[in-house]
């Protein structure tokens, strides 16, 4: 197992622990990077995700790709 497998699925795990109105999809940590991006314009433009989920959320995709959440 590569230690980006290892990042990406402590970083959903943490987002699933940490958001209340958003719903991870299954298998999240083993998309590619442009399919979280993707997923997370979804969430930007969705109403019901508050802005605390929106921001877990791009946190932990950006650390799952190994960004820098700035």
């Amino acid at each position: 197992m590569s230690t980006r497998s290892v990042q990406e699925a402590a970083a959903v795990e943490q987002l699933r622990a940490s958001t209340t109105t958003l719903s991870i999809p299954q298998g999240f940590d083993l998309w590619q990077p442009q399919e979280m991006e993707d997923w997370l314009s979804e969430v930007e433009e969705d109403p019901d995700v508050s802005d605390v989920d929106f921001y877990e959320a791009r946190s932990a995709v950006l650390g799952a790709m190994g960004k820098d959440a700035d």
